[in-house]
């Protein structure tokens, strides 16, 4: 079974700070050991901006706490999945909207850029868990991803291969590129190597597998916007 080992994040960073504090009122340091504690950190973090996202709607959904549960259960097993989930649920009854701001900042400060574009497709993966994403969770996400200095070029692609599925306008594609139908051929390729590279999965090193389907899963809807491009003005 895999672990789940975040890149960029210095050892025991999460005890300080805003999510240090959330940690020691509401679950205690006793939860963490010296062998996982700065990836239980990490997770805790994730697990924080999950229940953010979920209940910006104002309704907590099955559908989306199970997305969250199946996240962790593929990761770490069933046990310790069972035990992360025992954490979100005490995460869930807490307001804990009020540190959104601080939490992501402290995250931004220890955790890189790879890793934190693979935490805002990680959420929007949670908001279209229930075939439809709400403009509260979108907004929830939008500024998660501003403190977290996620730019809105990289925060548009994101939400356009999440949202690509459920259109059949072609502009979809070129949303995802990042780039307008008005494009000329130059500046589509130009905008398609660029984001192939930001999102190939070799980029991502010692993280888990399901962090790496993530990776993937923007790389593919990369290619295919590219090429569904290159097949309409063909």
């Amino acid at each position: 079974m895999s672990k789940a080992k975040w890149i960029g994040a210095a050892a025991g960073w999460f005890f300080a700070g805003p999510i240090g504090g959330i940690i020691g009122y509401h679950l205690g340091k006793k939860f963490f050991n010296k062998k996982v504690d700065n990836q239980k950190g990490f997770e805790i973090s994730l697990l924080i901006l999950s229940s953010m996202v979920i209940k910006s709607d104002g309704k907590v959904l099955k559908t989306e706490l199970n997305y969250v549960k199946q996240f962790f259960t593929k990761t770490f097993g069933l046990q310790k999945s069972n035990e992360y989930f025992k954490v979100f649920n005490t995460l869930n009854k807490q307001d804990l909207n009020s540190r959104l701001r601080q939490v992501c900042l402290q995250i931004n400060a220890y955790v890189n850029h790879s890793s934190r574009l693979e935490i805002i497709h990680f959420l929007f993966g949670i908001a279209a868990s229930d075939n439809e994403i709400h403009l509260k969770e979108i907004e929830t996400i939008k500024r998660i991803s501003n403190y977290m200095n996620i730019n809105a070029y990289d925060f548009e692609s994101i939400k356009s291969i999440l949202l690509a599925k459920k259109s059949a306008d072609s502009e979809k594609w070129y949303k995802i590129l990042g780039v307008n139908k008005n494009a000329t051929d130059s500046e589509v390729k130009k905008a398609y190597r660029k984001m192939a590279l930001k999102y190939h999965p070799d980029k991502l090193t010692g993280v888990s597998e399901d962090i790496k389907k993530l990776a993937t899963q923007k790389f593919q809807a990369v290619k295919e916007a590219y090429e569904q491009i290159n097949k309409e003005r063909s």
